[in-house]
C-alpha cells in the first residue's frame, strides 16, 4: 500500500516536470496565468544569463589555449630559423 502511494506521488511529480519542460520549450503556454508566465520568463532570463556566462568562460579558455599554442609554434619556428 505504501508503494502504491509512493508510485502515485512519483507519477504526479513526473507529470509536473514534463509540463515544466514543455513550458520551458515554449509549448502549452495557453494554460499559464500571467503570474506563471512572468515567473517562466524570469527563469528563462536567469538561465540565459548563466548560459552566456559559461559560454564566455569557455570562449576565453579556448582563446587562451590558442594563444599559448601560437606562442609555442612561434618559439619553435624561431628556433628552427636559428639553425
Amino acid at each position: 500500500e505504501n508503494w502504491v502511494l509512493e508510485h502515485a506521488k512519483l507519477k504526479a511529480r513526473v507529470e509536473v516536470l514534463e509540463k515544466n519542460k514543455r513550458n520551458f520549450m515554449g509549448e502549452d503556454l495557453d494554460s499559464l496565468s500571467l503570474k506563471e508566465l512572468q515567473s517562466l520568463e524570469h527563469q528563462l532570463h536567469a538561465a540565459i544569463k548563466s548560459i552566456r556566462s559559461r559560454k564566455n568562460q569557455a570562449m576565453f579558455e579556448s582563446i587562451s589555449a590558442l594563444q599559448k599554442k601560437d606562442k609555442a609554434l612561434q618559439d619553435h619556428n624561431n628556433a628552427l630559423l636559428k639553425k
